[in-house]
């Protein structure tokens, strides 16, 4: 019985140590972000050109694998996609087919392309942005008919600023967070992302150097990015700047980023 209470307490006492250090390390720094100025009295026209900026943020994420007038990286060609969809699904408007592709990706995939968006967006960047976002799909090529009803009738969203991510294990930070939809790690995450393979991190970067690919992921990029080559091949090489978001560091409060670099650095 003594020994049960000693081990109990070695075992709080490292919690709390653990806690305690987690709690000292700094959240990341940096510049207010420019507010996007969402309102239900905005025409189509003024929701889609704010929906351009939030397409081309780096917290949407969408230039990293989409692009207009090409094919993307990972995805496909967007342009036109407002005429496209109006007839994609008969039982669904070209309103409500954009808005699923964005909210439930996986719902409807493009034919010769593998679901590897992640099913977070609308966490991430909350009702207003992405009926915006909506808004400039159907720009491209349709009429707009969405119009923003939705979290507050006037309001500011953040261009690079969303909801804290929750969670309370690696597993669940690294789902909430989307990191499983760019990358594969070990048992979860998609296959061939458009992000390097995490299965094996912890063999080649240290704790720190994962906590810093986190925080700054344009400070080192990798040279394992799988990507397209001549004639559709698969191919590895280096991943394209803003590839990943750069708003972990606000995003996730300490002690998550210590439980991730803690597992990533684990991977061996």
């Amino acid at each position: 019985m003594v020994n049960t209470l000693k081990v109990t307490a070695f075992i709080i006492l490292i919690v709390i140590a653990i806690a305690g250090f987690a709690s000292m390390i700094p959240q990341l720094e940096s510049p207010a972000p420019e507010a996007l100025e969402i309102s239900g009295e905005m025409t189509g026209a003024e929701l889609a050109s704010v929906g351009q900026d939030v397409f081309e943020s780096p917290d949407a994420g969408c230039t990293a694998c989409h692009a207009l007038g090409r094919e993307g990286l990972r995805g496909p060609d967007l342009a036109g996609i407002g005429e496209l969809a109006a007839g994609r699904v008969s039982v669904e408007t070209a309103e409500g087919y954009r808005r699923k592709a964005i909210v439930e990706p996986c719902a409807h995939v493009t034919e010769g392309y593998d679901c590897i968006m992640p099913p977070t967006l609308l966490q991430t960047l909350g009702e207003a942005k992405v009926t915006a976002l909506v808004a400039y799909m159907q720009s491209l090529g349709g009429e707009v008919t969405v119009q923003y009803t939705g979290e507050q009738a006037v309001g500011s969203a953040s261009a690079t600023g969303g909801e804290l991510v929750q969670g309370n294990t690696a597993e669940e930070i690294l789902t909430a967070a989307g990191c499983t939809g760019c990358h594969t790690i070990g048992a979860i995450g998609v296959p061939q992302g458009i992000g390097p393979d995490l299965s094996t991190i912890g063999a080649s970067m240290d704790a720190e150097e994962i906590r810093k690919s986190i925080i700054d992921p344009d400070a080192v990029i990798s040279e394992a990015c799988p990507g397209k080559g001549e004639g559709g091949n698969q191919v590895t090489g280096p991943c394209p700047p803003a590839l990943m978001p750069k708003d972990y560091g606000q995003k996730l409060n300490a002690t998550q980023m210590e439980m991730l670099v803690m597992f990533l650095s684990g991977l061996k």
